[in-house]
């Protein structure tokens, strides 16, 4: 399929454009996301969809790599659906990329090895290169710097007369890193320095960064602590005056500067810079780095006397050490397997191809093969088919598990609270009654001190009423459920209703409550719900309103609902607490006049109010008093 929409790929060519001229770290997240959007923008499976899946996951190299082969993998399936060769094998590179940052897990080879097969076919040299240079540093990771350096001079070769000068900056920076670590460092030097000049020519000031940081490692490995130190700090001021400053590159100049403060006895300037490296270092993944991190606070703790951690670090920097030399025995296999397979399926390539030129019962044998490869397919697609629903079911039944999860704790919430309230909250008035009636019974309570105890416990009465009517009605929800039983009823009259089943109390505190519902107005609902969020409404406005205050009821036609709000003058609510109130987990606090709540009313509202088809919600300052509005359908 060829490119079709002109107008996406220039949209997708300034986007990464501008990732180009972005710094680095703050550009990688807004890149990620912009490229997230450029795939929902452009769901057609087309050449284009497979560029900016690839770019996304090279993007995520240094930061995920389960998310790099998920977007990889997408990217290989459609280039291949595709006939999208470029495509294809631009996947395999970065699926290579993948596995080598994972330990150099020894299928990056496997990738890589098809990458550059296509590449090649393609005749595109620079990616070639690319490719080699990916398994040069393989082969460095693992400490095998004969064919480290073999693939380097590789990939320098296969990019002659070909462009892409920073690729072979850092291939020149690369194959000085394979001489230095067998001894060799007037060649090492030699690359840097060449490494140096392309990246000074071009404004590479990333990889100019790294030749620094490259040659203070040669005059480290020579004594030359002065001109180490030197190179270090001109790769450190790269970074106050570029984007483009590598991560590793950083991670490594700080390595140097602990090693040369180390030499210089300066150990606790030593100790900070390495302890930088390793920030960086274990943040990026970068396991050489961290290995030779190991071996230089075991050295430093040496030096201090601490040979406990010595010990300890000199076993982590052994253990990694020994992990990258052998990754193990099956992993050398397998490596030279590849190498051997690979050059095996060439030479078998070039026989069929001079066969095929001599005898046309090849093609026969061909298509038999060809035939093979589908069925194979076939039976690879079917096999991930399984395992993705295998997945998925296992995925549906966790979700579900976490919901009843969810649920349990939820109810345990809810039987914690009735606890507390019927323990607490319904036993107290109770007592103080009986305990009032004894003292009575004994004659020791006068009729002035009966008058004066009266009011307080009639409130402590009408509070106990309230929290068992919520309590029965609740309790009703739960177990049975409410049948709703919507119909038309005049909104005023119920509201004035709810307002004289509580005119002692209002009367008892002095306030002022004014309907405002206009008196023609009806409203269709369950009558007997919304007279009891009504009458929990008005009731929580009482209790935390200061005497002589107001209370004002008003309802207004909005967007197809008819909003009701109580609003009142009282304390208000915190506004930490505001997103909790219409829960159980909420606290409970005292009204103006000590009057005591249980957090049940409001959870009843917002029950009731939902079963209507409505919502509620709760607008309030501290001190400035609250408002409860219900909207629902008119």
């Amino acid at each position: 399929m060829l490119l079709n929409n002109k107008a996406y790929l220039i949209e997708v060519g300034c986007l990464l454009l501008c990732i180009l001229l972005s710094g680095q770290a703050f550009a990688q997240q807004r890149e990620i996301d912009s490229l997230k959007g450029l795939l929902a923008r452009h769901p057609k499976a087309d050449t284009t969809r497979v560029i900016v899946l690839n770019t996304l996951a090279y993007d995520y190299y240094t930061t995920n790599l389960d998310d790099l082969k998920v977007y990889g993998n997408q990217a290989l399936l459609l280039a291949n659906e595709l006939k999208y060769r470029q495509g294809e094998a631009t996947a395999y590179k970065n699926l290579g990329l993948g596995y080598l940052a994972a330990n150099a897990n020894p299928q990056a080879l496997t990738y890589f090895d098809r990458s550059l097969t296509i590449f090649r076919s393609l005749n595109d040299r620079v990616d070639a290169g690319k490719v080699l240079n990916n398994i040069g540093y393989y082969y460095g990771i693992i400490k095998d710097h004969e064919h480290e350096l073999a693939y380097f001079l590789q990939a320098i070769q296969e990019m002659q007369g070909q462009g892409g000068e920073r690729v072979k900056a850092v291939i020149l920076g690369n194959i000085g890193n394979s001489y230095e670590a067998v001894g060799k460092l007037k060649e090492a030097r030699d690359y840097y320095n060449q490494s140096l000049k392309l990246s000074i020519d071009h404004k590479f000031d990333g990889d100019e960064a790294s030749a620094y940081a490259n040659l203070a490692s040669v005059e480290l490995k020579e004594q030359h602590y002065d001109r180490a130190l030197a190179y270090c700090n001109k790769a450190l001021a790269m970074k106050k005056r570029s984007d483009n400053f590598k991560p590793r590159t950083l991670a490594t100049v700080y390595g140097l500067l602990g090693k040369i403060y180390f030499q210089q006895k300066n150990y606790g300037r030593a100790r900070a810079a390495l302890q930088q490296s390793e920030a960086i270092a274990n943040k990026i993944g970068s396991i050489e780095q961290i290995e030779s991190n190991y071996y230089d606070f075991y050295l430093l703790d040496s030096v201090k006397g601490d040979y406990r951690s010595a010990l300890n670090n000199y076993y982590q920097y052994s253990k990694l050490n020994d992990s990258l030399i052998s990754v193990d025995k099956n992993r050398v296999v397998t490596l030279y397997r590849i190498k051997y397979d690979s050059q095996r399926r060439q030479d078998e390539n070039q026989r069929l191809r001079v066969e095929d030129e001599k005898n046309q019962a090849v093609i026969s044998q061909q298509r038999i093969i060809q035939a093979i490869l589908i069925i194979g397919i076939i039976i690879i697609c079917g096999g991930a088919m399984y395992l993705k629903y295998i997945y998925d079911d296992t995925k549906a039944k966790s979700n579900i598990i976490n919901e009843q999860n969810r649920v349990l704790e939820a109810s345990n919430l809810v039987k914690d609270k009735l606890f507390s309230v019927i323990s607490h909250d319904l036993r107290s008035p109770i007592t103080q009654v009986i305990g009032l009636l004894n003292l009575l019974d004994a004659g020791e309570l006068t009729m002035k001190e009966m008058a004066e105890l009266t009011p307080a416990v009639k409130s402590s009465i009408a509070n106990t009423l309230e929290l068992l009517d919520n309590l029965l009605v609740w309790s009703k929800d739960q177990m049975q459920g409410f049948h709703l039983n919507r119909e038309p009823f005049n909104l005023h009259q119920l509201t004035a209703e709810g307002i004289a089943a509580l005119s002692p109390i209002i009367e008892q505190k002095q306030l002022e409550v004014e309907n405002k519902i206009t008196p023609e107005t009806v409203i269709s609902a369950d009558r007997e719900m919304l007279q009891i969020v009504l009458r929990n409404l008005i009731s929580n406005a009482v209790k935390f309103t200061r005497p002589q205050g107001k209370i004002t009821i008003s309802n207004r036609i909005e967007d197809n609902y008819n909003i009701i709000c109580v609003a009142d003058t009282g304390i208000g609510i915190k506004e930490a607490d505001i997103d909790k109130i219409f829960s159980f987990t909420s606290h409970t606090t005292l009204g103006t006049a000590n009057e005591k709540g249980t957090g049940i009313g409001l959870k009843i509202c917002k029950d009731f109010i939902e079963l209507n088809n409505g919502r509620i919600w709760v607008e309030s300052k501290e001190g400035q008093g609250s408002k409860f509005c219900v909207a629902l359908p008119v």
